[in-house]
């Protein structure tokens, strides 16, 4: 039997930046900027034998998105700002509690994240044909009718 002692998630690295790219459609300028998040969810279990001292586990789930953000005079375009790209998750399990396991839970996901980093790029470039047709269907939309 196991018991559920703690559940969480939280954000191990900050964004990073991966590719950027200026746009123009229909008259205004657009900045595209992607970036990496990983985010990881912990939870810690105890494993529960009559005859046998309890020990906690910590087990984890890594993922990793690449996430795009967008731009005009400054101002962020939220329609078109969304998570592109999501690698397939990672994850474990430490002997031992969550707190003590996470310096080697952020090496294991910074390792995931740097070795994922080039096909990161390569979707972040790769965007950039989904984002024109994005814009020239806000285009039509507001466009008026006559």
């Amino acid at each position: 039997m196991f018991l559920i002692l703690a559940s969480g998630a939280a954000v191990l690295a900050a964004a990073t930046p991966i590719h950027s790219a200026e746009i123009t459609h229909a008259s205004n300028a657009y900045t595209a900027s992607y970036r990496t998040e990983s985010t990881v969810h912990f939870r810690e279990v105890e494993s529960r034998f009559a005859n046998r001292p309890s020990l906690p586990v910590c087990r984890w789930q890594a993922e990793l998105v690449v996430n795009r953000d967008v731009a005009a005079q400054g101002r962020p375009v939220a329609a078109v700002a969304k998570p592109i790209h999501r690698f397939a998750p990672l994850s474990g399990s430490h002997a031992g509690n969550c707190t003590a396991a996470r310096s080697q839970i952020e090496a294991e996901v910074a390792r995931y994240s740097a070795a994922q980093s080039d096909h990161a790029a390569t979707v972040a470039r790769q965007d950039r044909a989904v984002l024109v047709n994005e814009l020239d269907g806000i285009h039509a939309l507001s466009v008026k009718g006559g």
